[in-house]
């Protein structure tokens, strides 16, 4: 063998003359071949007035001297280029691009090398299969490279999450990022069980809202709030699904009060259950309607054991409830000044002897939009003062034969109006009483139309028509 296996460098034989050429031109390969490192890979043509020691990796179609030696190491060695056809896995740094080559497969490409990517990573702390990245440290430096740096959290669906979660001793106390939706959410936990939503981004609109509030600002709304009222609930929850209910119809009150209702309404959900009454004095505020409902299908279900006031320009409507109060002078209804009320399918059970079902002394209007039934007695099932009532096309359903003083009342001008009633059952009591120029007016109905026992009357200036 005359040559080495790698770098075909020429053996000096025995008895070799002149070994001093053999030798150098040994000298001369292991300078152009070790530590390789290349001017270029693109030049064409050989440069004139090369450097001593220049190398260069001869591209397709070069010319001149480097015609023919496509890929091959072109080295200027004492005064004339010497080339070298590459081997297999020979890597070559090439300056003008800043990048490591190697020979693979007859041809120079970048170099690549296969390198294991672990599934954990543990930088002072021990990664597991959901932690894959696990660091402990005073802090973590994420810095810039060009204009900026971001950090990318990805997630597959809206319903997923991608968020940052803050803990103590490992228990979640803050959360924020996409949790569950596509809204931008900030939550905190006192457990780390059970999370608060503090403020909430809508992506569709960029609207930003507060649903646990603002300390000195009022929760503006954007929709329609519902408010969930149960007896399994508990006044310290949201009470904004079903699932974390208020347990007192007047903690939901006061929270609608609350709010800036930017003109959307407020639904009081009840679920089936006996609960206290409530007190509504004032409209919400920014307009909207409160609306108090049980289950409109069988308000029986759903008891109010107090009634409830309403009082100071208040617009509410009551649907879905049945109201039976045991303690006496305690109206079921009880309508305050410039109150709007809206009254849905309710029941009206047995109220104290000294009460009434529906008492208004001020003005105000009260509208009768849906059938009820009153299947218990009370001082006065009616008993308008100042006030306005009226309703068309309503089914009025008697049951057991409730007791009343007096079923209609009316004095000092105020007025019910009743077009075309239908009355079901019959009563006790005096059929009504019109009073101080107070007006009850049925579009024509009989004077004994009214259920009751005995005939009404129209003192000092009251009208039946």
């Amino acid at each position: 063998m005359d040559t080495t296996e790698n770098l075909n460098l020429p053996y000096i034989l025995p008895a070799q003359a002149q070994k001093h050429v053999t030798h150098n031109e040994a000298i001369r390969a292991l300078d152009a071949l070790t530590q390789l490192a290349v001017l270029s890979r693109t030049v064409a043509s050989p440069p004139a007035s090369p450097a001593g020691g220049a190398r260069y990796i001869v591209p397709a179609g070069a010319t001149g001297a480097w015609a023919g030696e496509a890929k091959a190491l072109a080295a200027w060695q004492d005064g004339v280029w010497s080339f070298y056809a590459p081997r297999e896995g020979w890597l070559a740094f090439v300056l003008d691009e800043n990048r490591l080559l190697a020979f693979k497969a007859g041809d120079w490409a970048a170099a690549a090398f296969d390198v294991a990517i672990p599934n954990e990573v543990g930088i002072n702390a021990t990664a597991d299969a959901t932690n894959r990245l696990a660091v402990a440290a005073p802090a973590s430096l994420f810095t810039n490279e060009g204009a900026g740096h971001q950090i990318k959290v990805n997630k597959a669906n809206a319903g997923d999450t991608a968020s940052l979660l803050f803990q103590t001793g490992w228990s979640g106390r803050a959360e924020m990022g996409l949790a569950g939706s596509d809204a931008f959410r900030v939550k905190v936990s006192a457990d780390g069980s059970a999370f608060n939503d503090a403020m909430v981004a809508d992506p569709a609109t960029g609207r930003v809202s507060f649903p646990a509030g603002v300390d000195g600002l009022r929760v503006q709304l954007a929709a329609n709030r519902t408010y969930h009222v149960a007896t399994s609930g508990n006044d310290g929850n949201s009470g904004l699904t079903a699932g974390a209910p208020f347990a007192t119809l007047q903690k939901a009150v006061d929270e609608a009060h609350r709010l800036d209702c930017a003109g959307y309404d407020v639904t009081i959900e009840l679920a089936a259950g006996t609960y206290a009454g409530a007190t509504v004095g004032r409209p919400l505020l920014g307009g909207g309607t409160l609306f108090i409902k049980g289950n409109e299908t069988t308000p029986s279900s759903v008891v109010l054991s107090s009634g409830l006031a309403f009082g100071n320009g208040a617009q509410v409507r009551v649907s879905g409830v049945r109201i039976a109060i045991a303690t006496d002078l305690i109206h079921a209804l009880l309508v305050g000044n410039g109150v709007s009320l809206r009254l849905g399918k309710v029941e009206f059970g047995a109220v104290g002897a000294n009460a009434d079902h529906i008492h208004a002394d001020n003005p105000c209007h009260i509208l009768l939009e849906s059938d009820y039934t009153i299947s218990g007695g009370a001082r006065r099932h009616i008993d308008i003062g100042a006030g306005l009532l009226t309703a068309t096309n309503r089914t009025f359903t008697l049951t057991g034969t409730p007791a009343f003083t007096v079923f209609v009342a009316v004095r000092n001008g105020g007025a019910v109006s009743l077009s075309n009633p239908t009355i079901v059952g019959s009563a006790t009591g005096s059929r009504y009483l019109a009073e101080t120029n107070g007006v009850i007016d049925t579009f024509g109905k009989a004077t004994t139309f009214l259920p009751g026992s005995t005939a009404g009357t129209t003192p000092s200036g009251g009208i039946y028509a």
